[in-house]
C-alpha cells in the first residue's frame, strides 16, 4: 500500500527549510512542520487521504508563511509526481499553542494519490 505520509514528508523535506515530523518531539524546535492523517475517503483505485499540516514559526507571520509554503510545495509537486496527482486545500486556521502561548497554523489538505496497482 502507498504511504501517503511518506510521500508528503519527502516532498516537504525537500521544499522547506524547517524540520518535517510526524510527531511532536519532546524538545520541539521553534520552527517545524508536523504531518498527520486526519481522515480518508479512499477507493480501491485512488487514495484520498485528508492530512493535517501543522506549522510552528518564530512569529505568527512566520508560522503562517510555513503553512502556505507547505501547501504550495504539495500543489507544485502534484504537477509532475508519479503518484500524487492533486492537492485540495480545505482550510487554514490559526490555533493558540496553550502551553507556550506560541501560535501555530493548521492546514487541512485532501490529496489524490494514484495507487501503484
Amino acid at each position: 500500500m502507498t504511504d501517503c505520509i511518506a510521500i508528503v514528508r519527502s516532498i516537504l523535506e525537500e521544499a522547506l527549510t524547517v524540520p518535517v515530523m510526524t510527531d511532536i518531539p519532546e524538545n520541539r524546535p521553534a520552527r517545524m512542520v508536523m504531518v498527520d492523517l486526519d481522515g480518508d475517503s479512499s477507493t480501491p483505485y485512488v487514495l484520498r487521504p485528508r492530512l493535517a499540516i501543522t506549522s510552528w514559526g518564530s512569529t505568527d507571520r512566520d508560522a503562517l508563511g510555513i503553512a502556505v509554503s507547505a501547501v504550495e510545495a504539495l500543489r507544485e509537486a502534484s504537477l509532475d509526481h508519479d503518484l500524487l496527482s492533486a492537492v485540495e486545500l480545505e482550510s487554514v486556521s490559526r490555533e493558540e499553542w496553550s502551553r507556550t502561548g506560541q501560535s501555530r497554523y493548521y492546514a487541512l489538505v485532501t490529496l489524490t494519490i494514484n495507487t501503484q496497482e
